[in-house]
């Protein structure tokens, strides 16, 4: 149980935090017109996830969740291509 104001820490090896702007790849299926299609672009997205690799040349690996009882196994990674990342901060989980 945790109480009011208490912390709880139980991961011994903490992963820092990041949010993520970056443009992102997109599909519709909807008949466009080659006027318009010459005119669209990716999709600006903001991520926000555990930093499990940023030592990858080819891209920045996020995941959702981390498991207490299994330090070796990650959630949900993300894997987002350096070149796709307009901007991006790392937060300190304390």
């Amino acid at each position: 149980m945790v109480l009011e104001g208490q912390m709880v820490d139980s991961f011994s090896n903490r992963h820092k935090i990041a949010q993520v702007i970056w443009e992102d790849a997109w599909v519709d299926t909807n008949d466009v017109a080659m006027k318009d299609a010459v005119n669209l672009l990716p999709v600006l997205r903001s991520t926000v996830g555990y930093v499990i690799s940023k030592e990858n040349e080819e891209c920045l690996v996020l995941s959702t969740d981390l498991y207490e009882k299994a330090p070796g196994i990650v959630n949900t990674p993300m894997v987002i291509p350096w070149n796709a990342i307009i901007e991006w901060y790392e937060f300190e989980v304390h």
